[in-house]
């Protein structure tokens, strides 16, 4: 699988898991709501890195790699999923 392919594999996820988020909550299942979101942001987050290059540790936290100088990175928007 390509970067990009495994980037929008990674994105469609995250949407998948963003919709998920409401049922579980009318549910009032906070903490799968909280669990739920974390695992999307992870995907995001991963997702996007991989859309411009960045090959994402195999680790949960991926905040490190966030933390650049915004004219380091020019993100291509929208982000095709």
């Amino acid at each position: 699988m390509t970067n990009k392919t495994l980037a929008q594999s990674y994105l469609l996820k995250a949407t998948k898991r963003l919709r998920v988020l409401s049922v579980l909550l009318e549910e009032d299942a906070y903490s799968d709501v909280v669990r739920e979101a974390q695992e999307l942001v992870e995907l995001a987050l991963k997702g996007v890195l991989r859309q411009i290059g960045i090959e994402p540790p195999k680790q949960h936290d991926v905040g490190k790699l966030i933390i650049i100088p915004r004219a380091a990175v020019v993100f291509p928007l929208p982000f095709p999923v």
